[in-house]
């Protein structure tokens, strides 16, 4: 087996174990279930309120800005907090341990946070469309038509969003958690980022913020944790959804390579120090 096959292989391995003991206890998942039911209902009386007398706001429909929340909330859901356990782990030491173990942290880290998180959006993706149906109807219809095709598309493409949201987000919170290298407590920097990623495109679509606040903020990283897949299963359409994918791979890239820069700075210290 070639070095890149046994390190792939590794990562599977890594994958597959965490989704195993995410099934393990399917009671784990009902107090995420519960908090992300209630979140969507009473928002969805928020907007309820909000278009009582009009039918648009900014090109959204009622129907279309409870989907929306529906979706966006998914990456906080789903692909969860990675931030808590990685700080733990560089303040208690731990990480000197892990360091020796003959793996790509980074990458290994990666296969088992993210893969395992898998389970969990898959469920909250499944219960948010049975409340969707319940309380905002049926299924906005896609900008270019109801075809099959576009269907089978906007689903497609809406995976690969959160898969690529996801991703984004596990880079972003694994360099923030490794500055606790330099910081002894930086919880604070996690609690700046978890409110940016809320006001920008997670409890309100972009559309919604005032003009210039919103072509600033697609220069961020925010909106494409959880703007990009909600925006592309409300309002879909085959140039726009290529656009945002595209940006998020963008971002995902540019992420990856600061977690690994922090990652090298951040180990170097523990080499120095002797652990």
């Amino acid at each position: 087996m070639t070095k890149l096959g046994a390190r792939l292989c590794c990562y599977g391995v890594a994958a597959s174990t965490a989704i195993r003991d995410r099934t393990a206890y399917a009671g784990n998942f009902s107090a995420s279930m519960l908090t992300y039911g209630l979140f969507v209902f009473i928002f969805s009386r928020v907007w309820s309120g909000a278009y009582e007398s009009q039918s648009t706001i900014a090109g959204y429909t009622r129907s279309m800005v409870v989907w929306y929340f529906i979706i966006a909330e998914i990456t906080s859901f789903g692909f969860g907090r990675y931030f808590w356990n990685l700080a733990r782990d560089v303040k208690s030491g731990q990480v000197a341990y892990l360091l020796a173990r003959p793996y790509d942290f980074v990458g290994y880290h990666y296969a088992e946070r993210v893969g395992g998180s898998f389970v969990d959006a898959a469920i909250i993706l499944a219960e948010g469309l049975a409340i969707g149906l319940l309380l905002a109807g049926p299924l906005p219809a896609a900008v270019e038509g109801g075809s099959l095709m576009a269907g089978f598309g906007r689903a497609g493409l809406l995976a690969l969003s959160l898969v690529l949201a996801g991703s984004l987000n596990f880079y972003l919170q694994f360099a923030l958690a490794l500055t606790a290298f330099w910081l002894e407590e930086n919880d604070a920097l996690y609690w700046i980022f978890q409110k940016f990623a809320l006001i920008v495109g997670t409890l309100i679509p972009i559309e919604f913020l005032p003009e210039q606040a919103a072509r600033a903020a697609l220069w961020t990283p925010f909106p494409y944790l959880s703007y990009a897949p909600a925006r592309i299963f409300v309002a879909f359409s085959w140039a726009e959804a290529g656009s945002l994918l595209a940006r998020q791979a963008i971002w995902v890239v540019l992420a990856m390579l600061l977690a690994r820069f922090v990652f090298a700075l951040g180990s170097r210290r523990v080499a120095l120090n002797g652990g």
